[in-house]
């Protein structure tokens, strides 16, 4: 299945994801880059790396089972202290950092 994020499973999980695993092309990049058909579509996250983060936040709350859990890839770029916030709006309050590590220039982290 090929799709836009979660779009059309969005109401047919609802309340039922265990675990989210979102790996998003989280690299700062020019906006015409993001969703593009050429392979700098697997890296290239827009401004701030967020454009294909910030559109999945507001849509994790409802996919997750009472007990489920979000575990997301940001790159220091991204603001993950900003990103934690913005899941905190949608009602996922316990954003915490559990894994740090750098890959070249990069400064990655998981959190959950």
């Amino acid at each position: 299945m090929r799709a836009d994020l979660t779009g059309p499973l969005q109401r047919r999980l609802a309340g039922l994801v265990d675990v989210v695993l979102f790996n998003p092309p989280y690299v700062p990049t020019p906006p015409e880059e993001v969703g593009s058909e050429n392979i700098e579509a697997a890296w290239a996250g827009g401004i701030d790396g967020r454009e294909v983060i910030d559109r999945l936040l507001p849509t994790v709350a409802e996919l997750l089972a009472p007990r489920g859990r979000l575990y997301l890839v940001l790159v220091a770029e991204n603001r993950p202290t900003d990103v934690a916030a913005a899941l905190a709006a949608t009602g996922l309050t316990k954003a915490t950092r559990v894994k740090a590590t750098r890959a070249k220039n990069e400064s990655l982290s998981i959190w959950r």
